[in-house]
């Protein structure tokens, strides 16, 4: 009876499901899905491809845009708040929120906050909009590529591996990325490989240095 009650817990921790939210100021959402959705629908396809690919996981991916109206002191926007909707909308699925503001506080080097089927990255945008080719390459090199490294934490960690797994080899990746030239990965609007010179649309960390 006990070995059935831990897989039955086991699964409650783990659903095949990632489900992308955009969250955004109620008076500038529809501006926002004027100007990014169609990046961001875009993208969740693309993790949806990239994780099957590099981690042999099959996720349905969904995504949503949550407008949303600034509360008072004790009713912010915030990380406890969204953390707050993540358990409301089902703890055992894999929420990922894209927000206007970044973490008061992270164990990342970034305005991201990882934890238990949860992750949150900042997501930044142009000053100006241009050609959908530079807006493009704002988001992926500014967005994407964060996003990568939080998913990373989640999918490794839901192979049971401890936090020094799933933690600080995302962050050693990210080191030479970052600090030692390494480059990032990146992707056409089809999902091949090309250059860093050449017209890609999304940008991950290198999953295949990771050890776990």
């Amino acid at each position: 009876m006990s070995k059935i009650l831990l897989m039955y817990d086991v699964w409650l921790l783990l659903q095949d499901k990632l489900f992308f939210i955009y969250v955004s100021k109620n008076e500038e959402w529809k501006k926002r899905y004027q100007e990014d959705w169609g990046y961001v629908s875009s993208m969740v396809r693309f993790f949806q491809w990239w994780i099957k690919r590099e981690f042999k996981e099959d996720l349905s991916v969904e995504v949503d845009i949550l407008p949303v109206i600034p509360g008072r002191l004790f009713d912010r926007i915030n990380l406890a708040y969204l953390l707050r909707d993540h358990r409301e909308r089902g703890f055992s699925i894999f929420h990922f929120y894209l927000t206007y503001f970044g973490p008061l506080w992270s164990d990342c080097r970034m305005d991201v906050y990882h934890g238990e089927n949860f992750g949150l990255a900042a997501w930044l945008r142009p000053k100006v909009f241009s050609s959908d080719f530079k807006n493009e390459k704002f988001f992926a090199d500014n967005n994407c590529a964060k996003i990568s490294h939080i998913i990373c934490h989640e999918i490794i960690r839901r192979k049971m591996k401890k936090r020094k797994v799933y933690f600080d080899q995302v962050h050693k990746i990210w080191d030479l990325h970052t600090k030692d030239d390494v480059p990032f990965l990146y992707y056409n609007k089809q999902f091949n490989r090309v250059s860093q010179n050449g017209e890609y649309k999304y940008v991950t960390i290198d999953a295949s240095k990771l050890e776990y």
